[in-house]
């Protein structure tokens, strides 16, 4: 890859954090640490008042990741009644739906306007195409995001893991466009 490929996937790949004032916080299915500091800070700096997390059985520690990331939150001092859990997802886009179908009976879409989704940094993009396509369009989606796995916007393309990560959404995203299960921001 030259330079100027790295920037054109370095620039689509990676949205741009934006934390903000929003109605909640929708944290993506992870057993990372970095995802419950994230959403703990916004929680904590008055930036959301409720906290979704999503994710059900992890295939790498077999503990459901939505009980685990709420025991965590719990322990750092958000308040039960704050967190919205949903356990079944496997997946990306069974996180949006899942999450929609929870969301709509706990809340309902008329009282949200704006939603962060807390996600890693290189799932940004991917994660956002996915919760556009499916969650009602008066909902405005921000992303705010975390970085793991020692890999940055900066020098992905120079770590292994990194290029498989990045170079994995950057394949995944035009058969998920094809297969209708995203839509372009």
């Amino acid at each position: 890859m030259d330079k100027k490929e790295i920037k054109k996937i370095t620039d689509y790949i990676f949205l741009k954090p934006d934390p903000q004032k929003a109605d909640l916080a929708l944290v993506f299915g992870t057993r990372h640490q970095e995802a419950i500091n994230k959403v703990f800070e916004l929680y904590h700096n008055g930036l959301v008042p409720k906290i979704l997390v999503s994710g059900g059985i992890n295939r790498v520690t077999g503990e459901n990741e939505a009980k685990e990331m709420s025991d965590k939150l719990i322990k750092l001092g958000v308040k039960r009644d704050d967190i919205i859990l949903e356990n079944k997802s496997t997946n990306s886009l069974e996180n949006v739906l899942f999450s929609k179908q929870v969301l709509d009976k706990k809340i309902g879409f008329d009282k949200i306007r704006k939603i962060i989704a807390v996600v890693k940094h290189y799932h940004s993009r991917r994660a956002l195409m996915t919760l556009k396509k499916h969650f009602p369009k008066t909902i405005k989606l921000i992303p705010v995001t975390y970085e793991i796995y020692g890999f940055t916007t900066d020098n992905w393309f120079n770590n292994e893991i990194g290029k498989e990560k990045v170079l994995g959404e950057w394949n995944k995203i035009p058969e998920y466009l094809v297969k209708g299960d995203i839509e372009e921001l």
